[in-house]
């Protein structure tokens, strides 16, 4: 049999707010034509159809149209990835199987929408003929499931107590189980298409983060024991290693964000005979919008602007003096690049990091500062000596347990039990001499303070 397997198309997904439409149009239209050109017995879109749970109109319109044409070549599965609404997946799944959908080979539908995990028993195993109906295709499949779902969707209680990998390995055993039952091994191909996250798998981390974590973390060793394993969820295109079996993530069709560029994208052909290994080819894609990072001169950028090309760049301009007019300057410099960020280096405005044993002597501390303040506003003298004490008594006070009572606070606190007594000598609080001469300063220090 002839497997074709697509994955994680994220239909919907933009660059920095910048529509990606044409570009999926373009690459949707390259994996159609890859189709028809390898014509398999079977295609499987192992999951994340869309980026959002609510696709937008215009998404949805595309998706069909492409699943319509694919399925026109070959019945085509699809299982829910974790950024697909599974009621959403129903709906389509009914309104193509109602109304719109090809009428199938052989009583096998066109296309198929699996959403949620179903038992064997239930219909967890879809079988799809192959070379002329010589072959059987078998295929177990498994749609992403959150860490909460398993007390409803599978066994019970007594798995749904287990940590997330225990739990998938019974799911991914009881698959196995079905697609033992009833089998022939001179006829059928087995086949598992999942949404996970398998132990082993380098992300490109533009998956969503809690999906990528320990927590969804699956032994590869725990897949069933198949032809092949048709895997979505990891962007990054990749066969899986440390598992007895041929494992292989498609990844996503277009570098969804920066973290994914430079990856070369593909689609992957299958080749299987029942009890045989398989011939695995993995079809570049070359349609669609690269992803590109740039830091570096203006000349520098002018001169990398041919291999830059119509990318979506995030650029870092580097110069010695700030460059008026940055955007357009980098506009100028790479006429066809869709710069979606433009950060300026500029070294006269970079603050210098000084290692500590670039700096001479000991460094001031509040007390040495606050003396150099009051040098410039407060004339020396014996009010410039109080306010001094004053203060750093006040920092020690920070550190003790119980607040001290300072001179100033005693005198209005003198002040006010004389005041209460009918006192008014406000010498009590203001002290005659020389000292009180220096009121005025204290003030003007006090405004500019």
């Amino acid at each position: 049999m002839r497997l074709l397997h697509t994955s994680d198309w994220h239909l919907g997904r933009t660059v920095r707010q910048r529509s990606r439409d044409e570009d999926f149009d373009a690459v949707l239209a390259e994996i159609i034509a890859i189709a028809r050109e390898s014509s398999p017995d079977l295609i499987v879109h192992s999951g994340d159809l869309f980026d959002s749970y609510r696709p937008g109109a215009a998404d949805l319109y595309r998706c069909l149209r492409v699943l319509r044409e694919l399925a026109e070549i070959a019945p085509v599965v699809v299982v829910a990835g974790n950024h697909d609404s599974p009621a959403l997946l129903e709906a389509l799944d009914f309104a193509v199987s109602a109304f719109a959908a090809p009428s199938g080979r052989d009583g096998v539908p066109g296309l198929k929408f699996v959403t949620r995990l179903r038992l064997p028993r239930d219909g967890g195993i879809l079988d799809y003929p192959a070379r002329g109906g010589e072959q059987r295709v078998r295929l177990a499949a498994l749609p992403f499931i959150h860490q909460n779902r398993f007390l409803d969707e599978f066994a019970g209680p007594a798995p749904a107590t287990r940590g997330y990998a225990h739990r998938m390995r019974a799911v991914q055993a009881e698959l196995q189980r079905g697609l033992l039952a009833g089998s022939d091994p001179d006829r059928d191909v087995p086949v598992l298409a999942a949404h996970l996250y398998v132990q082993g798998a380098v992300p490109s981390y533009t998956e969503r983060p809690v999906d990528i974590s320990d927590t969804y973390l699956t032994e590869a060793d725990a897949l069933p024991q198949v032809s092949y394993a048709a895997l979505g969820h990891i962007h990054r295109p990749q066969a899986v290693a440390g598992g007895a079996i041929a494992a292989r993530y498609a990844g996503s069709p277009l570098q969804l964000d920066f973290g994914e560029a430079g990856e070369e994208k593909s689609v992957v052909i299958v080749d299987a005979d029942p009890g045989r290994p398989v011939r695995v080819e993995v079809i570049p894609l070359h349609a669609g919008r690269r992803l590109a990072d740039f830091t570096g001169t203006l000349e520098e950028l002018r001169a990398s602007a041919a291999g830059i090309g119509d990318a979506f760049v995030r650029a870092v301009i580097v110069s010695e003096d700030p460059i008026p007019d940055l955007a357009a300057a980098a506009r100028e410099a790479a006429p066809q690049a869709a710069f979606v960020a433009i950060e300026p280096r500029c070294a006269s405005s970079q603050v210098a990091v000084l290692e500590r044993s670039d700096a001479e002597g000991r460094e001031p501390d509040l007390q040495d500062l606050f003396r150099d303040y009051l040098a410039g506003n407060i004339p020396a003298g014996s009010v410039a000596g109080d306010i001094l004490g004053t203060f750093n008594a006040l920092l020690a006070d920070a550190s003790m347990e119980n607040p001290a009572i300072f001179g100033e606070e005693a005198r209005l606190l003198e002040l006010l039990e004389g005041a209460s007594a009918g006192n008014q000598d406000r010498a009590i609080l203001i002290p005659r001499g020389p000292a009180a001469q220096a009121g005025p300063a204290l003030a003007a220090a006090g405004e500019q303070a």
